[in-house]
């Protein structure tokens, strides 16, 4: 059971209100929710050599490389599980981990973090009600802009405040890797590099995006890599307009799509834009092929994941708190 939602139930216990509304058997957010849901974007980039256009590379065949660390994050939300007043009070958790590929191939933790909180806008009336010792509350009020009332809309504003905290966190346990971590390893990220990368020189980390909402380029060159063969690249490329640090990306085909959907096994890389990653394009591609097995199932998204992703994934749920934890927390109140 969650310890904040088990302070919170003995504290208001003690502050019975009218103005309280306790809602149960909402679902949480964030509990495998397909990546399809997501709205899609066309974004801008520039090809980082413009003169050999976006042309498919075959990368070899899979090489086993020096990926030993990955990082991966979870989040979850309950919202509007409670209600003062008006003002819904969403519940979130967040937690990252690096986990440790040993030579013996097992996984194992290397360095973890959590974060549990309630979220409320402070510029509404009843956040006292919920200020308890082992309560954390997180303001969800913007600073010199007027709060909206409406009910979703302060979720929505909880949901984006509980994914930044997610992203400080991935950022705050890679940051401790790049300055204390095993130099000869790299580190994979699953999605898009940590902004705090760019402050160290020539990084051992890579991104392993495996979503496609973003689409950066149009026509014969999205054509070129919608059609990219298993084991093929494309050609290496700059995201724009994005408020994020340079980074060097490209597309790589994982696994044959005949018969499938365009995106089937087509995962995107980012590396710091540095001419090692120019180098080293082809070898880092080896090296996430070599990945594949054994396989991510029973995951949907098996295709786009490498398994130690999967692993650090299976890791953060078995310690993340479930619908029926929160929901036996709340069952002391009306």
């Amino acid at each position: 059971m969650s310890d904040l939602l088990r302070s919170l139930v003995s504290h208001l216990k003690t502050v019975p209100s009218p103005d309280l509304h306790v809602v149960r058997g909402q679902p949480m957010y964030g509990e495998d929710a397909p990546i399809t849901d997501v709205v899609p974007k066309q974004l801008q980039a520039q090809l980082v050599d413009p003169s050999a256009g976006m042309m498919a590379t075959s990368v070899g065949p899979p090489e086993p490389g020096r990926l030993g660390y990955f990082l991966d994050g979870i989040e979850r939300s309950r919202a509007s599980f409670l209600y003062v007043g008006l003002a819904p009070v969403v519940y979130g958790y967040v937690a990252a981990v690096i986990r440790k590929r040993g030579a013996d191939r097992l996984m194992r933790k290397h360095s973890h973090d959590s974060f549990e909180a309630l979220y409320y806008p402070f510029s509404f009336p009843g956040v006292e009600m919920l200020q308890a010792p082992g309560v954390r509350v997180v303001d969800t009020s913007v600073e010199g802009k007027e709060t909206d009332d409406h009910p979703l809309m302060l979720r929505e504003a909880a949901k984006s405040k509980i994914t930044n905290q997610r992203d400080r966190l991935e950022s705050k346990l890679a940051r401790e890797w790049f300055e204390s971590g095993d130099g000869a390893g790299w580190l994979v990220v699953a999605g898009s590099l940590p902004g705090c990368h760019a402050d160290f020189e020539e990084p051992n980390v890579i991104g392993l995006i495996k979503s496609h909402a973003s689409q950066y380029f149009r026509g014969d060159e999205q054509k070129a890599i919608l059609t990219l063969q298993a084991g093929e690249r494309s050609a290496l490329f700059v995201p724009l307009g994005r408020n994020r640090p340079e980074v060097y990306s490209w597309y790589l085909r994982m696994w044959p799509n005949d018969g499938r959907d365009v995106y089937f096994g087509l995962i995107r890389i980012e590396a710091p834009a540095t001419q090692r990653t120019v180098d080293m394009a082809d070898e880092l591609s080896r090296w996430v092929l070599a990945e594949r097995v054994p396989l991510s199932l029973p995951d949907s998204r098996w295709d786009r994941m490498i398994y130690p992703i999967r692993d650090c994934e299976q890791y953060l749920r078995s310690l993340a708190p479930t619908q029926i934890m929160l929901d036996a927390a709340l069952m002391g109140l009306g």
